[in-house]
């Protein structure tokens, strides 16, 4: 029985819109290689967060020593978060993740030390953890565009990308808990929101699962 009416301009958009994605994709490319890529370019732009922080004197290297379980356990974030937001399927892991974000979140606020005196406004820290966030936001959302956009892989990627400003916020600033709660965990959740948001504006490239 051959569809008519709605229905078949319905499968012929379709149709049509998985011609195109063939012509223009002609050999698939790993969903192993996007996470790699991502990965790298993720942690290439945290890299540079630092060293121009350590350039600027404002990121302590000092600090490392004191910071080193919240800072492996941030990384682990970031490179879990892309790999959970960019492997097809996994929805499993993507909830274990999700898990893994509230409790890091809640260790880096619980092991905050004695806060020092501070030298700036508590607001510098959130304004300057959202500008660094930017460029790993824009990473990830260029990779989600090559696959089935989900408010969980945009939520995942979110938090991976706004990782970059927690450990510049880790490395620089020795407020108490309540201000990394507000100021850094905040900016956290405002960047992946962001992600969420931006992800269903733009058109995916692709519809891949």
């Amino acid at each position: 029985m051959v569809a008519a009416g709605p229905q078949a301009s319905a499968l012929a958009r379709a149709r049509a819109t998985a011609l195109a994605e063939l012509k223009a994709h002609p050999q698939s490319v790993s969903w192993r290689r996007d996470v790699a890529a991502t990965v790298l370019l993720v942690l290439a732009s945290t890299a540079a967060v630092m060293a121009a922080g350590v350039w600027l004197s404002i990121v302590e290297l000092d600090r490392l020593r004191g910071h080193l379980l919240t800072l492996l356990l941030l990384f682990a974030l970031q490179t879990g978060g892309v790999f959970a937001a960019i492997a097809p399927g996994k929805t499993t892991l993507r909830r274990l993740v999700a898990l893994f974000a509230i409790a890091t979140a809640v260790i880096v606020v619980a092991l905050r030390g004695p806060a020092t005196p501070p030298g700036t406004s508590e607001f510098a820290c959130s304004s300057s953890h959202l500008a660094v966030d930017l460029l790993p936001l824009g990473v990830v959302l260029y990779s989600l565009r090559r696959f089935s956009a989900t408010v969980g892989r945009a939520l995942l990627a979110g938090l991976a990308a706004s990782v970059t400003g927690a450990i510049a916020g880790e490395l620089s600033c020795g407020r108490g808990w309540s201000h990394v709660l507000i100021h850094h965990v905040g900016a956290a959740i405002a960047i992946a929101i962001a992600c969420v948001l931006l992800a269903r504006i733009r058109p995916p490239q692709s519809y891949a699962p």
